[in-house]
C-alpha cells in the first residue's frame, strides 16, 4: 500500500470554498478509481490547514488514473494560487478498530 499525501495552508475563510471546489472537481474522480482504499480531508479551521490523505493498494493503482486526477488536482490548486507538492509513501503498519472504553 501506499499514501499519497499533501499539506497546504489557505486562508481560514477559504476553507469550505477549497472542500467544495475538491467535492465537484477531484472527488468524482477518486469516487470511481480502483484501488483507492481510503481518502481523507482534513482541515484545521483556526490555522487554514488543510491536509489530504488518500490511501491506495499501489503506485500501479495511482499510475492507472493519474492523466485525469493530476489535471483534476491542478485546476484545484490553482484556483486557490498554490500548488502543493505531493509526498508519497510506503504504508510501514496499518490498525483497523480500536477498543471500546465504555463499561
Amino acid at each position: 500500500m501506499i499514501a499519497r499525501t499533501l499539506r497546504v495552508q489557505v486562508p481560514v475563510g477559504r476553507i469550505d470554498s477549497v472542500l467544495e471546489a475538491y467535492r465537484e472537481d477531484v472527488r468524482p474522480i477518486h469516487e470511481r478509481a480502483a484501488g483507492l482504499r481510503q481518502h481523507y480531508v482534513f482541515v484545521d479551521r483556526q490555522s487554514g490547514w488543510i491536509e489530504i490523505i488518500g490511501v491506495w493498494d499501489s503506485a500501479d493503482d495511482v499510475a492507472r488514473i493519474a492523466s485525469e486526477l493530476e489535471p483534476a488536482r491542478q485546476r484545484l490548486w490553482e484556483r486557490f494560487g498554490t500548488n502543493p507538492p505531493l509526498e508519497i509513501y510506503e504504508v510501514g503498519d496499518e490498525l483497523h478498530g480500536s477498543v471500546s472504553t465504555s463499561a
